[in-house]
């Protein structure tokens, strides 16, 4: 019985025709097993090279995009004003390129060395002002210990929109005179983007006005009745509500002047010399206002 069994079972397993018994199935399995594992690592190997040569390219493509960055901040100082409206102009039309150029903006501004380069790129950021990381950078300038640099970047802030955050900015520039922490052409450029402002400026000025020295209450009520506009009557009223007597004096002497007939531009920031600010600030403040 058991001899029957076998026969039967061998004649099952043997293959058609007298040939070589047929390969395990798992055999076959793994053998293609193996080939699809190499082709994915050469899949893999290929694809780590093809990223790591983007991505080098990428590096390069951008260290030369910043090289040139760093030349356009560099030429900066060479430009007139015009130029420097033309360029910031173009660079609105094109922010991809701005956002290049911008973070090198800031770094100019925290590490240049050049008085006229950073002046250049100040004026420059007089159009990039509503970003709040350009507004930072420049009000960080306010105590710095050039005078001309402190009065152009307290002087673009006064271009930040709405005028009511302008007014906020210029006031804590004021009030910072007390600790030293804005220079006196800061405080200058301060107290004349205030006068700019309009109704937002005298509002925000009646909160300091009580921070001011004496002196420095004096210097406006020149400042204002020099430059003039439609905003004199309203600035020398306020102002003639002075505590000071010697304020008020001032006030009522130039309420009694005639108004300019033609409003005179605002003077420059303080250290920039030839009959600007510099010369109307010491005359209204005299020897004493000099440590302000």
């Amino acid at each position: 019985m058991s001899d029957a069994i076998y026969s039967q079972t061998a004649k099952l397993s043997a293959p058609a025709g007298g040939g070589l018994p047929a390969e395990p199935p798992e055999h076959v399995a793994g053998f293609w097993g193996r080939v699809l594992v190499a082709v994915s690592a050469c899949v893999l190997t290929v694809s780590i090279v093809g990223s790591a040569a983007f991505l080098w390219f990428r590096i390069q493509e951008r260290r030369e995009i910043r090289a040139r960055v760093q030349g356009f901040i560099t030429s900066l100082e060479n430009r007139t004003d015009a130029e420097l409206a033309d360029r910031a102009a173009q660079l609105h039309e094109k922010p991809k390129v701005a956002e290049f150029v911008l973070p090198e903006i800031r770094r100019a501004l925290r590490a240049s060395r050049s008085e006229d380069q950073l002046c250049a790129v100040i004026r420059l950021c007089e159009a990039f002002v509503d970003r709040r990381e350009i507004e930072t950078a420049l009000f960080e300038l306010r105590g710095d210990r050039r005078e001309v640099v402190a009065g152009a970047a307290v002087d673009a802030l006064a271009k930040v929109q709405p005028a009511e955050r302008a007014a906020e900015l210029l006031g804590q520039c004021v009030a910072g005179s007390a600790s030293g922490e804005t220079v006196p052409a800061g405080v200058d450029s301060a107290c004349a983007g205030l006068f700019r402002l309009g109704a937002a400026g005298r509002v925000e000025i009646e909160k300091r006005l009580e921070s001011m020295t004496t002196d420095r209450r004096r210097w406006l009520v020149k400042y204002v009745n020099e430059v003039g506009g439609p905003y004199r009557e309203s600035w020398l009223k306020l102002l003639g509500e002075d505590a000071d007597a010697g304020v008020r004096e001032a006030v009522a002497r130039a309420m009694a002047m005639p108004e300019p007939i033609m409003p005179a531009s605002a003077p420059a920031a303080q250290g920039a010399g030839e009959g600007g600010q510099a010369n109307l600030a010491g005359e209204a403040r005299g020897p004493d206002s000099a440590g302000e």
